[in-house]
């Protein structure tokens, strides 16, 4: 298998996981519950998709779908408006695919470059100040992390956050 063929089916991997195991399987109505605290299904999915929107535009040279910093963090904010779960789900199917057909195209003779992250997330109205350690993280960087971190491993932790949000609202499909 060709590494170019190996990171498709990774992030492919990661899509279907999403979409089959959290998606097809919590209804839109019950994604902003938090049993137990932490995250809610919907905050998580809006936090994975503006990171990887972010990513690609890093990579691929486009504008962001949203200007901010508002989805950035990694802990849901208590007084937030709760976010339309359709339109979250939309937002990141949207993204992923536009991902999938950057990633399908994508030269892996360019893995080493080094895009303008700063720049982007500046060009994003992303606050520096607020988000110094998003600028540090991905300052530098060459297009391999994007891939592999906010792309894909970022998003396949955060998909497991949602099993587990998934699973305490008692809709495991491997239970009895």
């Amino acid at each position: 298998m060709s590494l170019h063929a190996w990171i498709l089916r990774e992030f492919d991997d990661m899509t279907a996981r999403l979409q089959t195991q959290v998606l097809a399987v919590v209804a839109p109505e019950r994604r902003h519950e938090r049993p137990g605290g932490g995250n809610s299904i919907t905050w998580a999915t809006f936090h994975v998709a503006r990171h990887a929107d972010l990513a690609l535009a890093i990579i691929g040279g486009g504008e962001p779908r949203h200007r901010g910093g508002f989805g950035l963090g990694e802990v849901e904010p208590v007084a937030a408006d709760p976010l339309d779960a359709a339109a979250v789900e939309h937002l990141v199917l949207d993204v992923t695919a536009a991902a999938r057909d950057f990633i399908a195209t994508f030269d892996v003779g360019q893995l080493e470059r080094v895009p303008d992250s700063s720049g982007t997330l500046e060009r994003a109205g992303v606050p520096r100040g607020e988000f110094a350690w998003l600028y540090e993280q991905w300052s530098g960087q060459p297009v391999a992390f994007f891939l592999r971190w906010p792309l894909t491993a970022h998003a396949t932790n955060h998909i497991g956050e949602m099993i587990a949000t998934r699973n305490r609202m008692g809709l495991s499909p491997y239970s009895s």
